[in-house]
C-alpha cells in the first residue's frame, strides 16, 4: 500500500498501482471502492472520496445529506468529513459539498495548499502557511492560532496542527486531554474522535487524548 485512512467503522487504503481497497462496515457501499486508478483517498464517517489520476474526485458510500455528489473540476486533494466533503483544487480553490449546517460547506476565499474536513467542521492551511477554519465552534474547534502551520488535521470535536518548528498545538475537544499533545517535535499528525495521534522526527509514535478502547495506546515500539 502506498496510503491509508480510517473512517468510522470502515478503512480504505490505495495499493501501489493506484486500486483502491477498503475493509469494514459495508453501510450504503462504503466499503466497494469503484474501480479505476486513484492517487489519494480520504475515508469519513460513512462516505469516502478519492482524487483520481486524471485530477478529478470521485465518492462513495452514504450520500444523504450529498456528501458524495462530486463537483467536476480538477483537484489536488480531498477530504471527506462527517457528512460532508472539502476538495482542494488545481487552482488553490476549496470546494466543499453535502451537509450545510453550521455554514461547513461555505469555504472562505483564498489559495490553499491542504484541507482536513472534520465532523462538523473543516480547517486548511492557505499559501501563505496561516491556518483557517470553518463551521461548528461549540469546542472551539474553529479558533484560528496566529501561527504558521506546515500541516492540519481536524477531529471530530477538535483539531491539531503541526507548526513550522515542528512544535504540535491543539484547539476545542469535549475533554482537556483532546488538545494536550506532549512536548517534541513532530512530522505529521492525525486528530480522530477524541484522540489525537501524530509522528515525531524521530519516528516514534505518540497518541493523546481519549483511551477507552485503547486507540490512544500505540504497539510497543512504535
Amino acid at each position: 500500500f502506498a496510503s491509508v485512512s480510517a473512517g468510522s467503522y470502515h478503512t480504505c487504503g490505495i495499493r501501489t498501482d493506484g486500486e483502491v481497497v477498503c475493509w469494514g462496515h459495508n453501510g450504503s457501499g462504503r466499503a466497494t471502492p469503484p474501480a479505476g486508478a486513484f492517487v489519494s483517498v480520504s475515508a469519513g464517517a460513512e462516505h469516502n472520496c478519492g482524487v483520481r489520476t486524471d485530477s478529478a474526485v470521485f465518492c462513495w458510500g452514504d450520500n444523504q445529506w450529498g456528501e458524495a455528489d462530486t463537483p467536476a473540476g480538477s483537484f489536488t486533494s480531498v477530504s471527506a468529513g462527517g457528512h460532508h466533503t472539502c476538495g482542494v483544487q488545481t487552482d488553490g480553490a476549496v470546494v466543499c459539498w453535502g451537509d450545510k449546517e453550521y455554514e461547513k460547506t461555505t469555504p472562505p476565499a483564498g489559495s490553499f495548499l491542504s484541507i482536513s474536513a472534520g465532523g462538523h467542521h473543516t480547517c486548511g492551511i492557505r499559501t501563505d502557511s496561516v491556518v483557517v477554519c470553518w463551521g461548528h465552534d461549540k469546542f472551539g474547534q474553529v479558533w484560528l492560532p496566529s501561527r504558521s502551520f506546515i500541516s492540519v488535521s481536524a477531529g471530530w470535536n477538535h483539531t491539531c496542527g503541526v507548526k513550522t518548528d515542528g512544535e504540535v498545538v491543539c484547539w476545542g475537544g469535549s475533554r482537556p486531554g483532546d488538545i494536550a499533545p506532549p512536548a517534541g517535535s513532530f512530522a505529521s499528525v492525525s486528530s480522530g474522535l477524541g484522540r489525537t495521534c501524530g509522528v515525531k522526527t524521530d519516528g516514534k509514535v505518540v497518541c493523546w487524548g481519549y483511551n477507552g478502547d485503547g486507540q490512544a495506546t500505540p504497539p510497543p515500539g512504535w
